[in-house]
């Protein structure tokens, strides 16, 4: 952020006031991926084009409001839920309300995570370095976090207090080892682009899920095994469950739930901001993701820590988490799988949990700690389940989740100022909005006259 944008306030800005009140539905009907931004070049083919202006990137506040329409903290959830205590008698599941313990918090976010856990977290890069946005503990300071105008000043400082520089310079991404598609070799992660990678944690909502499901009465079991039941047989004899769900349909559905939904939500609501502010950009994949979270000698990346499978010698590492920065709910972040499943029962109920009412953490509610008094904690039958489960996956497949990573990068997005002169020459008016036509000379005011005078 230039010297003269750090002294004015956020707030007092004419671009930021006009983007934060862009039209949704203009933004969701003119998104378009607009790939080709300043100091770019495509070398050949029918649209051959050198960019006349060099690479520039975007500024800190820029970033700031990519951000924080991607995954900014926005307030907290409703959780306008039922709240009855699990029935002892499973005949009675079929037709109770309740378990609204299932969140894991109340912070509301720019995109939707099931049970509020939101275990998907921003690592992005630009010319400068390479940052993870740690947002898993941030807590919301109200129920609406920008009720006012005046909340838009906390913009960048909330970027910068949650910020985590990994290492200085540009994400490095081999060029020539075949990890970046050929589609995207030309601009992907060049000079002047801020390039967003979305990483999501399945371990913690997986863990959860499985407490979930056995107090609805449901249990698991190895379809790769003969169906055999993951937890004792006792807890199906004496009636807490009595049905089944394979073991592969679920984690690829929390595979889906989570790395697939939410680094989508997440692309989505930075693409669409894009077209407020008058960015360049566009939501991809086209990227090998073991590259480029650090599995292979040919490039550092984002720095994971992958382990092999003792069970599986043939099998690839997988990334199980980034030390002391996003790890993920299994050795070696933890001494063993119980430890966990105790860890995720301590985010609710123990003494920072969301539904302790002695703990600081913030609820929605007029009344909160007579409200949270009232919350039924999850039965010690339902969290024995989610330990003997959890045991038994590290215990036969050597790891954990059995068949998905622990951790997983679907999805970029990467944002540039737009080379206006390529679009110009190749396309008919209304290839931009006039939000790109305008934003060098609204939001980078000498580089905008400079432009103009060449």
């Amino acid at each position: 952020m230039s010297g003269d944008k750090e002294r004015e306030k956020i707030s007092e800005l004419e671009q930021v006031e006009e983007a934060w009140n862009f039209p949704l539905f203009e933004a969701i009907m003119n998104r378009r991926s607009r790939r080709f931004g300043v100091g770019m070049e495509i070398a050949e083919g029918p649209n051959t084009f050198k960019s006349p202006n060099p690479p520039e990137p975007l500024d800190e506040l820029e970033e700031a409001l990519l951000i924080a329409a991607g995954t900014g903290i926005t307030g907290l959830n409703l959780g306008d839920l039922p709240w009855a205590a699990r029935p002892d008698n499973i005949d009675a599941l079929q037709t109770w309300c309740g378990e609204g313990n299932t969140l894991v918090e109340y912070c509301g976010r720019s995109w939707p995570s099931a049970c509020g856990a939101h275990g998907t977290e921003l690592f992005y890069t630009n010319d400068d370095g390479v940052y993870l946005l740690r947002l898993r503990e941030a807590q919301p300071s109200k129920l609406r976090e920008y009720e006012g105008r005046s909340d838009r000043d906390k913009l960048i400082q909330f970027v910068r207090d949650h910020r985590v520089k990994l290492f200085d310079g540009r994400l490095d991404i081999p060029r020539n080892t075949g990890a970046i598609a050929s589609f995207n070799l030309w601009n992907m992660n060049m000079p002047g682009t801020t390039l967003f990678m979305p990483v999501s944690d399945i371990t913690e909502e997986y863990i959860n899920v499985i407490m979930l499901d056995a107090d609805f009465g449901q249990y698991i079991v190895d379809d790769r095994h003969g169906n055999r039941p993951t937890c004792n047989e006792k807890w199906i004899k004496e009636g807490w469950v009595d049905t089944p769900i394979p073991l592969t349909m679920l984690e690829t559905s929390m595979m889906a739930a989570i790395a697939g939904s939410e680094g989508a939500f997440i692309g989505q609501n930075i693409t669409l901001a894009m077209q407020a502010m008058g960015l360049g950009g566009w939501l991809f994949g086209g990227a090998t993701p073991f590259v480029i979270m650090g599995g292979t000698p040919a490039a550092r990346g984002l720095g994971f820590h992958f382990e092999s499978n003792p069970k599986d010698p043939n099998a690839f590492p997988e990334p199980v988490g980034l030390d002391g920065g996003f790890e993920s709910y299994r050795p070696p972040y933890y001494k063993d799988m119980d430890a966990a499943v105790d860890a995720i029962v301590a985010r609710k109920f123990g003494p920072s949990g969301v539904f302790n009412p002695f703990s600081e953490k913030p609820a929605p509610y007029k009344n909160r700690a007579d409200f949270l008094r009232q919350i039924p904690r999850t039965p010690e039958k339902s969290i024995q389940i989610a330990k003997e489960t959890c045991r038994y996956i590290w215990e036969t497949y050597g790891t954990f989740p059995a068949v998905v990573p622990p951790t997983v990068l679907l999805y970029y997005i990467q944002a540039q100022h737009c080379e206006l002169e390529f679009y110009d020459k190749y396309y008919p008016p209304g290839s931009y909005l006039s939000t790109h036509k305008h934003h060098m000379e609204k939001w980078h005011k000498k580089a905008g006259t400079a432009r103009k005078a060449a």
